[in-house]
């Protein structure tokens, strides 16, 4: 009997032992600090500004986490994984400067110096100073509504374990490669502000949840017919007229904001890289 006590005390002092490194570990993570550079931003207050970062907040997938008015909402509420959440920006601005607004749009840096995490910084590290402040305009037009999400981020133990093996990386990313203006290839610029959220150019990857297999960019697009592709953006609904899933939800939550002269560009670019490199 005293042998059973004893291994279901080992047992128990495990099982603690492995909550404490798990809660510790992944509350490290979370809480690390990034020594990351504020740098100053000149924010636009005219209605044209506003109106275009509105728009380029739909196309850079702003809008289909934090809502399409901007009112935060629920990505993901699961006992065990936690709930992730994308907070309202109106509530962000009140206490964020606009140069930290910046770094936490393309850095993924918080105003504490902590990383945030399922921000797409990859992407948004592009954001040329004109487009990054026009979207700043945008959240500042903002104004707190009743109806705002207040859901914070607050993770289960399975989702303590995925930031603490790596599996969800913190979103710091430290380069620095935006350009002052928008540049003229428009074409590439949108695909690294925005597609790159999700695909690789020349290779396929699995999306953020791990359900779903991404195809490479380059490719795919070069398949396409101009009519066919504008529509792909448009509607979400590709060539075998399937179900694609978040392709769908981001096209029309966002993508369709493109002009025919930007989708165009895009593609123009997409079919020059797929013939510069060829599949494997």
């Amino acid at each position: 009997m005293r042998i059973v006590k004893r291994i279901a005390l080992g047992l128990i002092a495990i099982v603690v032992l492995a909550v404490i490194v798990l809660y510790a570990g992944s509350e490290w993570k979370m809480r690390r600090g990034y020594d990351v550079a504020l740098t100053p931003i000149k924010v636009p207050h005219d209605a044209a500004s506003v109106a275009e970062g509105a728009r380029l907040a739909k196309i850079t997938g702003c809008r289909d986490c934090h809502g399409a008015n901007g009112g935060g909402g629920v990505l993901l509420k699961d006992p065990m994984v936690g709930t992730i959440a994308a907070p309202a920006f109106a509530g962000v601005a009140a206490r964020y400067s606009d140069a930290e607004l910046l770094r936490a749009i393309r850095h993924g840096v918080r105003r504490d110096g902590s990383s945030l995490f399922v921000m797409p910084t990859d992407a948004h590290t592009y954001l040329a100073d004109d487009d990054a402040a026009r979207i700043i305009a945008w959240i500042r037009s903002l104004k707190p509504l009743s109806g705002d999400s207040r859901e914070t981020m607050r993770l289960g133990p399975i989702g303590r374990a995925l930031v603490l093996t790596g599996k969800v990386p913190p979103s710091v990313h430290l380069p620095d490669v935006s350009a002052r203006m928008r540049p003229a290839d428009v074409g590439r610029y949108f695909v690294d502000v925005s597609c790159a959220a999700c695909h690789k150019l020349h290779e396929q990857s699995q999306s953020h949840d791990g359900k779903q297999t991404v195809p490479a960019l380059a490719p795919i697009v070069a398949a396409y017919d101009p009519t066919a592709f504008r529509a792909l953006l448009r509607t979400g609904v590709g060539a075998s007229k399937r179900d694609l899933g978040l392709m769908r939800t981001v096209a029309v939550g966002g993508l369709n904001a493109l002009s025919d002269d930007e989708i165009a560009a895009i593609q123009a670019y997409l079919t020059a890289e797929a013939a510069r490199v060829p599949p494997q």
